[in-house]
């Protein structure tokens, strides 16, 4: 429950993150580029300045819209299973672990049960084999809470 809590509250912050520099950036560059236009007369050194600068701006900015978008496709899993996790409503199964994969440091072990893939930090290779009832979030597969029996 606790990784569920973790994306959603990271992937929220890095969104609202982007809706705010995003615009800090553009009405900082476009004072700048119209202070400086004023004070200057245009030469041809300060033309490739400009273009250069310009060109960084839209690789930062396309950068930062791949980020949003990419979080955004992750995030809404997440925010699709919020209701679930606010009501407490879980969807439920049950069946014998087929396949347990540790993947290590994440701790987020892959479960396969009867055919479906379902994620858990809790359950272990150890449990292979056993007959498991387990509610999960819809969305993510998650599983909220379990009970093993040999």
């Amino acid at each position: 429950m606790g990784l569920y809590w973790f994306m959603l509250v990271f992937c929220v912050a890095v969104v609202l993150l982007v809706i705010i520099v995003i615009p800090w950036i553009v009405i900082a560059l476009t004072v700048e580029t119209i202070r400086e236009r004023k004070t200057k007369a245009k030469k041809r050194k300060k033309i490739k300045e400009d273009y250069k600068a310009f060109m960084s701006f839209i690789v930062a900015m396309l950068a930062i819209l791949l980020l949003a978008i990419f979080l955004g496709y992750v995030a809404v899993p997440y925010v699709k299973d919020l209701p679930y996790v606010m009501e407490g409503n879980y969807l439920s199964e049950e069946g014998i672990i087929d396949y347990v994969r540790d993947v290590g440091k994440d701790n987020k072990n892959e479960i396969e049960v009867d055919g479906g893939l379902y994620y858990s930090t809790k359950i272990k290779p150890r449990h292979l084999g056993s007959y498991i009832t387990f509610d999960y979030l819809p969305n993510t597969k998650i599983i909220v809470s379990f009970d093993l029996k040999e």
